[in-house]
């Protein structure tokens, strides 16, 4: 079933040319999307295509894909990302605002914590 085109795949996904990207990851989830299929018929524990693809280091490339420029690049990562795999969103919850009294107390402490800071209300 493994017919080496994973490992050329992935590394498409490091030229510059956003259309050559495009396309690998659209072979890429297309891929993915055959091996989710597999696993449901056969009741396999994961997805195997996802396993080759990690291991031709695929998800790496795909996971540096989320610093890219293009729009339709970051979303159809995301999307990937989110389907087939089983990452961790990386954020830091103290970047994001407050909200209190249903606004957002930008700079303010989170509720139940000290307060002071910003309040725009």
């Amino acid at each position: 079933m493994h017919q080496g085109c994973i490992g050329p795949l992935c590394d498409l996904l490091k030229v510059q040319d956003a259309k050559i990207i495009t396309v690998a990851l659209e072979g890429l989830e297309n891929i993915l999307k055959v091996g989710d299929v597999e696993m449901k018929q056969k009741g396999l524990p994961r997805n195997q295509m996802a396993t080759w693809i990690e291991e031709a280091e695929g998800l790496d490339k795909i996971e540096e894909l989320q610093q890219h420029d293009n729009d339709d690049i970051y979303n159809k990562v995301v999307k990937i990302l989110s389907e087939y795999f089983e990452v961790e969103e990386e954020g830091d919850a103290d970047i994001a605002p407050a909200v209190q009294g249903g606004q957002f107390a930008f700079g303010a402490a989170p509720q139940g914590g000290a307060a002071g800071g910003f309040n725009f209300s």
